[in-house]
Protein backbone atom coordinates (compact mmCIF):
# COMPACT_ATOMS: atom_id res chain seq x y z
CA UNK A 1 0.00 0.00 0.00
CA UNK A 2 0.89 3.59 0.58
CA UNK A 3 0.88 4.20 3.77
CA UNK A 4 4.39 2.01 4.61
CA UNK A 5 6.18 4.06 1.87
CA UNK A 6 8.36 7.29 2.70
CA UNK A 7 7.07 10.44 2.71
CA UNK A 8 8.23 13.77 1.83
CA UNK A 9 10.44 15.67 -0.97
CA UNK A 10 9.19 18.50 -2.70
CA UNK A 11 6.42 18.99 -5.65
CA UNK A 12 7.79 20.61 -8.75
CA UNK A 13 4.66 21.82 -11.31
CA UNK A 14 4.54 22.99 -14.33
CA UNK A 15 3.73 27.19 -15.49
CA UNK A 16 -0.25 27.56 -15.87
CA UNK A 17 -0.88 27.55 -19.35
CA UNK A 18 -4.11 28.79 -21.36
CA UNK A 19 -6.27 26.03 -23.35
CA UNK A 20 -8.96 27.04 -25.20
CA UNK A 21 -10.54 23.78 -25.25
CA UNK A 22 -10.98 20.13 -23.65
CA UNK A 23 -12.16 18.47 -26.81
CA UNK A 24 -11.65 14.62 -26.26
CA UNK A 25 -12.18 12.87 -23.08
CA UNK A 26 -8.67 13.53 -20.53
CA UNK A 27 -8.64 16.97 -22.57
CA UNK A 28 -6.26 16.06 -24.49
CA UNK A 29 -5.40 12.49 -26.56
CA UNK A 30 -2.78 11.29 -24.50
CA UNK A 31 -4.86 12.84 -21.24
CA UNK A 32 -1.92 14.80 -19.78
CA UNK A 33 -3.24 18.78 -19.90
CA UNK A 34 -0.65 19.46 -17.22
CA UNK A 35 -1.76 22.70 -15.77
CA UNK A 36 -4.65 25.00 -17.31
CA UNK A 37 -5.33 28.19 -16.07
CA UNK A 38 -8.79 28.58 -13.47
CA UNK A 39 -8.97 31.70 -11.46
CA UNK A 40 -9.53 31.44 -8.05
CA UNK A 41 -12.61 31.79 -5.83
CA UNK A 42 -15.18 29.31 -7.97
CA UNK A 43 -18.63 30.70 -8.05
CA UNK A 44 -21.16 29.54 -10.67
CA UNK A 45 -21.57 31.11 -14.04
CA UNK A 46 -24.71 29.29 -15.40
CA UNK A 47 -26.56 25.19 -15.19
CA UNK A 48 -27.89 23.58 -17.66
CA UNK A 49 -29.62 20.09 -18.45
CA UNK A 50 -28.13 17.97 -20.93
CA UNK A 51 -31.46 15.87 -20.49
CA UNK A 52 -31.30 12.32 -18.26
CA UNK A 53 -28.91 11.73 -15.63
CA UNK A 54 -27.73 8.67 -13.44
CA UNK A 55 -30.40 6.49 -11.94
CA UNK A 56 -31.86 3.34 -11.54
CA UNK A 57 -30.12 0.89 -13.94
CA UNK A 58 -28.83 3.81 -16.21
CA UNK A 59 -25.59 6.10 -15.71
CA UNK A 60 -23.76 8.56 -17.26
CA UNK A 61 -20.13 7.40 -18.49
CA UNK A 62 -18.68 10.39 -19.69
CA UNK A 63 -18.00 13.99 -19.03
CA UNK A 64 -18.12 16.93 -20.87
CA UNK A 65 -16.12 18.31 -23.99
CA UNK A 66 -15.25 22.02 -24.60
CA UNK A 67 -14.85 22.99 -28.07
CA UNK A 68 -15.43 25.84 -30.76
CA UNK A 69 -17.73 27.52 -28.16
CA UNK A 70 -19.86 24.49 -27.21
CA UNK A 71 -19.89 22.01 -24.31
CA UNK A 72 -20.67 18.87 -25.86
CA UNK A 73 -22.13 16.04 -23.32
CA UNK A 74 -24.32 12.66 -23.54
CA UNK A 75 -26.81 11.81 -21.53
CA UNK A 76 -27.72 8.46 -19.66
CA UNK A 77 -29.95 7.81 -22.68
CA UNK A 78 -26.92 8.60 -25.06
CA UNK A 79 -28.94 11.78 -26.40
CA UNK A 80 -25.93 14.56 -27.47
CA UNK A 81 -26.36 17.85 -26.18
CA UNK A 82 -24.18 21.27 -27.18
CA UNK A 83 -24.93 24.21 -25.28
CA UNK A 84 -23.16 27.25 -25.53
CA UNK A 85 -20.18 27.62 -23.60
CA UNK A 86 -20.57 31.34 -22.30
CA UNK A 87 -24.27 30.76 -20.95
CA UNK A 88 -25.72 27.23 -21.20
CA UNK A 89 -27.78 27.70 -23.60
CA UNK A 90 -28.80 24.62 -25.93
CA UNK A 91 -27.57 25.10 -29.18
CA UNK A 92 -28.85 21.57 -30.36
CA UNK A 93 -29.61 18.19 -29.04
CA UNK A 94 -29.49 15.04 -31.29
CA UNK A 95 -31.46 11.77 -30.12
CA UNK A 96 -28.68 8.76 -30.95
CA UNK A 97 -31.23 6.18 -30.16
CA UNK A 98 -32.39 4.20 -33.47
CA UNK A 99 -36.24 4.50 -33.59
CA UNK A 100 -36.90 0.88 -32.82
CA UNK A 101 -34.67 1.27 -29.23
CA UNK A 102 -35.69 4.53 -27.38
CA UNK A 103 -36.11 3.22 -23.87
CA UNK A 104 -32.60 1.90 -24.24
CA UNK A 105 -30.73 3.30 -21.60
CA UNK A 106 -26.83 2.65 -21.52
CA UNK A 107 -25.48 6.07 -22.29
CA UNK A 108 -22.53 6.98 -24.59
CA UNK A 109 -19.34 9.35 -25.02
CA UNK A 110 -17.95 11.38 -27.75
CA UNK A 111 -14.77 13.39 -28.71
CA UNK A 112 -14.66 15.99 -31.19
CA UNK A 113 -11.43 16.39 -33.40
CA UNK A 114 -11.03 18.01 -36.64
CA UNK A 115 -14.73 20.14 -36.46
CA UNK A 116 -16.47 17.16 -35.68
CA UNK A 117 -17.75 15.52 -33.44
CA UNK A 118 -18.17 11.90 -33.24
CA UNK A 119 -20.44 9.95 -30.54
CA UNK A 120 -20.54 6.15 -29.69
CA UNK A 121 -23.20 4.48 -27.94
CA UNK A 122 -24.51 1.68 -25.45
CA UNK A 123 -26.73 0.60 -28.04
CA UNK A 124 -23.55 -0.38 -30.11
CA UNK A 125 -23.70 2.16 -32.89
CA UNK A 126 -21.14 4.59 -33.66
CA UNK A 127 -21.62 7.95 -35.64
CA UNK A 128 -19.91 11.75 -36.83
CA UNK A 129 -21.94 14.58 -36.08
CA UNK A 130 -22.11 17.75 -37.52
CA UNK A 131 -20.87 20.11 -34.17
CA UNK A 132 -23.01 23.31 -35.84
CA UNK A 133 -26.87 21.48 -35.54
CA UNK A 134 -26.44 17.95 -34.21
CA UNK A 135 -27.29 16.52 -37.92
CA UNK A 136 -26.06 13.05 -37.82
CA UNK A 137 -23.63 12.20 -40.99
CA UNK A 138 -22.12 8.59 -40.99
CA UNK A 139 -23.23 5.84 -38.79
CA UNK A 140 -22.13 1.91 -38.34
CA UNK A 141 -23.03 -0.87 -36.19
CA UNK A 142 -20.52 -1.80 -33.78
CA UNK A 143 -20.08 -5.52 -32.48
CA UNK A 144 -20.97 -4.58 -29.10
CA UNK A 145 -21.67 -1.98 -27.01
CA UNK A 146 -19.57 0.81 -26.17
CA UNK A 147 -19.54 2.66 -23.18
CA UNK A 148 -17.90 6.00 -22.45
CA UNK A 149 -15.74 7.77 -24.60
CA UNK A 150 -14.31 6.96 -28.11
CA UNK A 151 -10.69 8.60 -28.88
CA UNK A 152 -10.26 10.55 -31.82
CA UNK A 153 -6.57 10.46 -33.59
CA UNK A 154 -4.57 10.18 -36.32
CA UNK A 155 -8.02 9.55 -39.18
CA UNK A 156 -9.09 6.63 -36.84
CA UNK A 157 -12.20 6.95 -34.13
CA UNK A 158 -11.29 4.72 -31.61
CA UNK A 159 -13.66 2.78 -29.71
CA UNK A 160 -13.57 0.44 -26.68
CA UNK A 161 -16.63 -1.84 -26.16
CA UNK A 162 -18.15 -4.28 -23.62
CA UNK A 163 -16.33 -7.28 -25.25
CA UNK A 164 -12.84 -6.04 -24.36
CA UNK A 165 -11.93 -4.90 -27.82
CA UNK A 166 -10.80 -2.17 -29.06
CA UNK A 167 -12.20 -1.25 -32.57
CA UNK A 168 -10.79 1.53 -34.60
CA UNK A 169 -13.31 3.13 -37.45
CA UNK A 170 -12.51 5.33 -40.46
CA UNK A 171 -13.23 9.12 -39.32
CA UNK A 172 -14.23 9.53 -42.83
CA UNK A 173 -16.97 6.93 -43.15
CA UNK A 174 -16.84 4.40 -39.72
CA UNK A 175 -15.88 1.93 -41.75
CA UNK A 176 -14.03 -0.87 -39.39
CA UNK A 177 -9.77 -0.61 -40.11
CA UNK A 178 -9.02 -3.08 -37.70
CA UNK A 179 -10.35 -4.79 -34.52
CA UNK A 180 -7.78 -5.46 -30.65
CA UNK A 181 -9.00 -8.32 -29.23
CA UNK A 182 -7.98 -8.61 -25.10
CA UNK A 183 -8.65 -11.15 -22.87
CA UNK A 184 -12.74 -11.73 -22.37
CA UNK A 185 -13.97 -11.13 -18.76
CA UNK A 186 -17.33 -12.61 -17.16
CA UNK A 187 -17.03 -9.35 -14.93
CA UNK A 188 -18.47 -6.09 -16.90
CA UNK A 189 -17.01 -2.46 -16.03
CA UNK A 190 -19.22 0.39 -15.58
CA UNK A 191 -16.89 2.57 -17.45
CA UNK A 192 -14.80 1.55 -20.48
CA UNK A 193 -11.76 3.87 -20.60
CA UNK A 194 -10.82 5.87 -23.25
CA UNK A 195 -7.37 5.20 -25.02
CA UNK A 196 -4.56 7.80 -24.86
CA UNK A 197 -2.35 8.35 -27.83
CA UNK A 198 0.88 9.39 -28.51
CA UNK A 199 2.57 9.50 -32.35
CA UNK A 200 1.70 5.95 -33.81
CA UNK A 201 0.96 4.17 -30.67
CA UNK A 202 -2.74 3.54 -28.60
CA UNK A 203 -2.48 2.93 -25.31
CA UNK A 204 -6.03 1.20 -23.94
CA UNK A 205 -6.30 -0.65 -20.92
CA UNK A 206 -9.42 -3.40 -20.20
CA UNK A 207 -12.07 -5.18 -17.99
CA UNK A 208 -9.12 -7.85 -17.81
CA UNK A 209 -6.58 -5.82 -16.24
CA UNK A 210 -4.62 -5.90 -19.31
CA UNK A 211 -1.95 -2.76 -20.67
CA UNK A 212 -1.78 -2.65 -24.10
CA UNK A 213 0.03 -0.69 -26.30
CA UNK A 214 -1.09 -0.80 -29.96
CA UNK A 215 0.29 0.68 -33.49
CA UNK A 216 -2.67 2.76 -34.88
CA UNK A 217 -1.43 1.31 -38.19
CA UNK A 218 -2.27 -2.06 -38.17
CA UNK A 219 -3.99 -2.87 -34.95
CA UNK A 220 -1.32 -4.97 -34.08
CA UNK A 221 0.14 -5.10 -30.12
CA UNK A 222 3.28 -3.35 -29.17
CA UNK A 223 3.55 -4.40 -26.28
CA UNK A 224 1.33 -5.52 -23.26
CA UNK A 225 0.98 -5.90 -19.49
CA UNK A 226 -1.29 -6.73 -16.72
CA UNK A 227 -2.24 -4.51 -13.48
CA UNK A 228 -3.51 -8.01 -11.56
CA UNK A 229 -1.62 -7.39 -8.65
CA UNK A 230 0.51 -10.57 -7.79
CA UNK A 231 -1.43 -11.34 -4.06
CA UNK A 232 -5.19 -11.74 -5.67
CA UNK A 233 -8.29 -12.10 -3.26
CA UNK A 234 -11.06 -9.68 -2.73
CA UNK A 235 -11.72 -6.96 -5.40
CA UNK A 236 -7.88 -8.32 -6.78
CA UNK A 237 -9.71 -10.85 -8.85
CA UNK A 238 -11.21 -7.65 -10.69
CA UNK A 239 -8.12 -6.64 -11.91
CA UNK A 240 -10.38 -4.36 -14.36
CA UNK A 241 -8.75 -0.86 -15.85
CA UNK A 242 -11.27 1.82 -15.59
CA UNK A 243 -9.31 4.68 -15.45
CA UNK A 244 -7.94 6.36 -18.47
CA UNK A 245 -4.43 4.98 -19.06
CA UNK A 246 -1.93 8.74 -19.47
CA UNK A 247 0.94 9.01 -21.66
CA UNK A 248 3.26 12.06 -20.39
CA UNK A 249 6.63 12.73 -21.84
CA UNK A 250 7.53 8.76 -23.53
CA UNK A 251 5.53 7.40 -19.73
CA UNK A 252 2.20 5.37 -19.53
CA UNK A 253 0.72 5.88 -15.93
CA UNK A 254 -2.28 3.41 -15.72
CA UNK A 255 -4.11 2.43 -12.22
CA UNK A 256 -6.39 -0.63 -11.94
CA UNK A 257 -9.06 -2.26 -9.57
CA UNK A 258 -6.35 -5.04 -8.69
CA UNK A 259 -3.62 -2.83 -6.28
CA UNK A 260 -1.59 -2.01 -8.76
CA UNK A 261 -0.73 1.81 -9.80
CA UNK A 262 2.17 1.39 -12.87
CA UNK A 263 4.82 3.68 -14.61
CA UNK A 264 5.91 2.18 -18.20
CA UNK A 265 7.92 3.35 -20.91
CA UNK A 266 5.96 3.89 -24.00
CA UNK A 267 8.16 2.50 -26.24
CA UNK A 268 8.97 -0.84 -24.63
CA UNK A 269 6.66 -1.05 -22.27
CA UNK A 270 9.06 -1.67 -19.48
CA UNK A 271 7.71 -1.18 -16.00
CA UNK A 272 9.47 1.69 -14.21
CA UNK A 273 7.55 1.32 -11.05
CA UNK A 274 4.84 0.26 -9.71
CA UNK A 275 3.10 1.00 -6.18
CA UNK A 276 0.00 -1.43 -4.23
CA UNK A 277 -2.82 0.98 -4.64
CA UNK A 278 -6.27 0.35 -6.35
CA UNK A 279 -8.23 3.72 -8.27
CA UNK A 280 -10.94 3.31 -10.75
CA UNK A 281 -10.22 7.09 -11.30
CA UNK A 282 -7.48 8.71 -13.86
CA UNK A 283 -4.61 10.21 -12.62
CA UNK A 284 -3.07 13.40 -13.63
CA UNK A 285 0.58 13.90 -14.51
CA UNK A 286 2.28 17.24 -14.15
CA UNK A 287 5.31 18.32 -13.72
CA UNK A 288 7.02 15.86 -11.42
CA UNK A 289 4.32 14.48 -9.98
CA UNK A 290 1.35 12.05 -10.61
CA UNK A 291 -1.66 12.61 -8.97
CA UNK A 292 -4.09 9.88 -7.54
CA UNK A 293 -7.78 9.53 -5.99
CA UNK A 294 -7.27 6.03 -4.60
CA UNK A 295 -10.28 4.02 -4.35
CA UNK A 296 -9.98 3.79 -0.23
CA UNK A 297 -10.85 7.66 0.08
CA UNK A 298 -7.06 9.05 0.16
CA UNK A 299 -5.69 11.48 -2.01
CA UNK A 300 -2.29 10.97 -3.39
CA UNK A 301 1.09 12.34 -4.72
CA UNK A 302 3.19 10.08 -6.25
CA UNK A 303 6.92 11.15 -7.20
CA UNK A 304 7.03 11.03 -11.50
CA UNK A 305 10.17 9.22 -11.16
CA UNK A 306 9.99 6.59 -8.59
CA UNK A 307 6.46 6.38 -7.30
CA UNK A 308 7.01 7.42 -4.21
CA UNK A 309 4.79 9.27 -1.75
CA UNK A 310 5.27 12.70 -1.56
CA UNK A 311 2.13 13.24 0.37
CA UNK A 312 -1.05 11.71 1.01
CA UNK A 313 -4.66 13.37 2.04
CA UNK A 314 -7.57 11.18 3.18
CA UNK A 315 -10.56 13.20 2.02
CA UNK A 316 -13.02 11.02 3.39
CA UNK A 317 -14.61 7.79 3.35
CA UNK A 318 -18.15 8.22 4.34
CA UNK A 319 -20.35 11.07 4.89
CA UNK A 320 -21.06 9.70 8.62
CA UNK A 321 -17.30 8.47 9.58
CA UNK A 322 -19.04 7.61 13.11
CA UNK A 323 -21.10 4.67 11.31
CA UNK A 324 -19.46 4.34 7.96
CA UNK A 325 -22.61 5.03 6.68
CA UNK A 326 -23.42 6.59 3.22
CA UNK A 327 -19.93 6.19 1.54
CA UNK A 328 -18.27 8.93 -0.57
CA UNK A 329 -17.56 8.28 -4.03
CA UNK A 330 -14.77 10.71 -5.45
CA UNK A 331 -14.08 11.65 -9.06
CA UNK A 332 -10.44 11.87 -10.46
CA UNK A 333 -8.11 15.13 -9.26
CA UNK A 334 -8.09 18.01 -12.05
CA UNK A 335 -4.93 20.41 -11.53
CA UNK A 336 -6.17 23.73 -12.91
CA UNK A 337 -4.78 27.41 -11.72
CA UNK A 338 -2.72 26.48 -8.99
CA UNK A 339 -4.75 24.03 -7.42
CA UNK A 340 -6.06 19.95 -7.17
CA UNK A 341 -9.78 20.09 -7.19
CA UNK A 342 -11.61 16.96 -7.10
CA UNK A 343 -15.65 16.67 -6.95
CA UNK A 344 -17.45 13.85 -5.21
CA UNK A 345 -20.82 12.37 -5.38
CA UNK A 346 -22.22 13.90 -1.90
CA UNK A 347 -22.00 16.98 -3.82
CA UNK A 348 -18.91 18.61 -2.34
CA UNK A 349 -15.81 19.89 -4.20
CA UNK A 350 -12.76 20.00 -2.07
CA UNK A 351 -9.77 22.04 -3.05
CA UNK A 352 -6.15 20.78 -2.30
CA UNK A 353 -2.60 22.25 -2.46
CA UNK A 354 -0.94 20.11 -4.77
CA UNK A 355 2.66 20.84 -2.60
CA UNK A 356 1.61 19.51 0.23
CA UNK A 357 -1.83 17.76 0.25
CA UNK A 358 -3.31 20.20 2.80
CA UNK A 359 -7.02 20.58 2.39
CA UNK A 360 -7.62 24.05 1.44
CA UNK A 361 -11.25 24.68 1.06
CA UNK A 362 -14.68 22.94 0.40
CA UNK A 363 -17.61 23.97 -1.64
CA UNK A 364 -21.06 22.52 -1.93
CA UNK A 365 -22.02 21.73 -5.42
CA UNK A 366 -25.60 21.53 -6.45
CA UNK A 367 -26.09 17.67 -7.30
CA UNK A 368 -23.29 15.38 -6.94
CA UNK A 369 -20.03 15.07 -9.88
CA UNK A 370 -18.11 12.12 -10.08
CA UNK A 371 -17.10 12.34 -13.93
CA UNK A 372 -13.80 14.40 -14.80
CA UNK A 373 -14.08 17.77 -15.25
CA UNK A 374 -13.37 20.13 -18.17
CA UNK A 375 -11.30 23.18 -17.96
CA UNK A 376 -11.19 25.35 -20.85
CA UNK A 377 -10.84 28.95 -21.41
CA UNK A 378 -10.44 29.42 -17.88
CA UNK A 379 -13.69 27.83 -16.56
CA UNK A 380 -14.19 24.87 -15.09
CA UNK A 381 -17.03 22.70 -16.36
CA UNK A 382 -18.78 19.98 -14.21
CA UNK A 383 -21.57 17.43 -15.33
CA UNK A 384 -23.46 16.41 -12.57
CA UNK A 385 -25.02 13.24 -11.77
CA UNK A 386 -28.70 15.11 -12.09
CA UNK A 387 -27.73 15.33 -15.72
CA UNK A 388 -26.79 19.13 -15.27
CA UNK A 389 -23.72 21.27 -16.66
CA UNK A 390 -22.37 23.40 -14.08
CA UNK A 391 -19.71 26.06 -15.10
CA UNK A 392 -17.60 27.96 -12.81
CA UNK A 393 -15.11 31.02 -13.39
CA UNK A 394 -12.63 32.49 -11.11
CA UNK A 395 -13.64 35.53 -9.22
CA UNK A 396 -10.30 36.34 -7.84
Amino acid sequence: GLDEAGRGGSVNLPPIVENAQWAQAGGTIDHAPGHPALGRGLAEIWRGSIGAGSGYRRRLTAGPLVAGGAVYAADAYGVVSALDAANGRRRWQADTRPRRDRDGALGGGVAFEGGRLYAVTGLAEAMAIDPADGTIGWRVSLPAPARGSPTVAGGRVLVPTVENHLIALSVEDGRRLWTYRAQPTTTMSLGLPAPAVEGDLVVAGFGSGELAAIRMADGRPAWSETLASARGGGLADIAAIAAMPVIDRGRVFATGLGGLTVALDLRSGRRLWEREVASVETPWSAGDALFLMAANGNLACLGREDGRVRWLRPLGRFEDERRRRDPIFWGPPVLAGGRLLVTGGHGRMAEVNPLDGEVVGTMRLRGGAVLQPAVAGGVLYLLTEDGDVVAMRGQG
